[in-house]
């Protein structure tokens, strides 16, 4: 890809300014990385315009148009970096009284021309960016990290066509940050975070159905027990993450590692297979519909399970007596059902 145009805005929401920097010729090379790791990420959720008049593709395109005025294409990428100020003002503005602060750092744009299929992509991205010593004169200066790691949200947009009444966008980010894609670049979701959550956990619980419910019963509940846990916990999701934390740390019980690692690898497929985003807001009623779970225990008795348990193993175990009978033992911190089976 041909690198048009590339810029760097720091954006210092606390002192309500946008500083400019100027990028050296050797910033191409950390753009096209970015591209690069942009375009690679699974992590990333569709979107779409609401239309072409919306301020920040609206300016997107004029840059396209305009590419070799210097003057539009300098007012158009300054509206933008000033927009963000404004909303990222708005949003700490929202979330003050919690102790949260939205993330500070530097705005990168990038308007990128493939040859070969003849469209443009624009790149926004917003990075870190931290105050250090220079070592040449141990004076403070303030600048972003080469870290991939760091790129906290990102947003792709693919124009084959700039004469179209809408665009859709690659977004990534590393919070939910509703401000970004909603506030900011005023961008709807192509898939809604109610389908999302449901296609997701569904998805999940019948992987776990199929491959473990009926050769490793304990690992079963073990596992979707967390998988509860971690919808319930979580507002929002990256799936991977989700992914690693309750299915790549856990131990299995009854399973062996090599099944456990070909379960999980399915899982990671899941997304794909299904046609659901990696990263969603969790919607908890979608969640709470699907987590009762009935066991037979005996004759006239069944037990129930309506929300995610803390410590399960802690609290449900199975044991055998020295007959041989079999039981089912559950703590209890209700003191009325406690006193009704209590034998004295």
């Amino acid at each position: 890809m041909e690198i048009v145009m590339q810029t760097i805005r720091i954006i210092d929401y606390e002192n309500n300014v946008v500083y400019v920097r100027e990028t050296p010729e050797t910033f191409s090379d950390y753009v096209r990385q970015l591209i690069t790791y942009v375009n690679s990420n699974t992590s990333i959720r569709e979107y779409k315009t609401r239309s072409a008049n919306t301020e920040v593709i609206n300016c997107v395109i004029d840059i396209v148009k305009n590419q070799i005025d210097s003057e539009i294409v300098t007012e158009k990428i300054d509206y933008i970096a000033h927009r963000l100020l404004l909303k990222e003002r708005e949003a700490q503005n929202k979330v003050a009284h919690m102790d949260i602060n939205v993330q500070k750092g530097s705005l990168i744009q990038a308007l990128l021309y493939d040859v070969e299929n003849d469209k443009y992509t624009y790149l926004l991205a917003k990075v870190e960016h931290t105050d250090f010593v220079d070592e040449s004169d141990f004076s403070f200066k303030s600048g972003f990290s080469k870290d991939m790691k760091k790129l906290w949200k990102s947003c792709v947009f693919e124009i084959e066509d700039i004469a179209a009444t809408t665009f859709s966008a690659n977004i990534y980010s590393n919070t939910v940050a509703k401000y970004w894609f909603d506030d900011f670049l005023e961008l709807d979701q192509v898939v809604s975070d109610e389908v999302n959550t449901e296609k997701a956990f569904r998805a999940i619980e019948s992987a776990l159905n199929r491959n473990i419910k009926n050769i490793a019963p304990r690992d079963h509940l073990l596992l979707r027990n967390s998988l509860i846990h971690y919808f319930k916990t979580n507002d929002y999701i990256d799936y991977d993450t989700m992914v690693q934390s309750t299915l790549g740390n856990y131990n299995p019980v009854e399973l062996e590692q090599e099944k456990m690692e070909k379960i999980i690898d399915k899982i990671k497929e899941l997304p794909e297979k299904h046609k659901f985003d990696k990263q969603f807001s969790v919607v908890s009623s979608l969640i709470n519909a699907r987590i009762r779970k009935v066991y037979d225990v005996c004759q006239g008795i069944q037990l129930k399970i309506t929300d995610a348990i803390d410590n399960i193993d802690e609290t449900i175990k199975a044991y055998r007596d020295r007959d041989g009978n079999r039981y089912i033992k559950i703590k209890t911190d209700n003191d009325l059902t406690f006193k009704k089976f209590l034998h004295e």
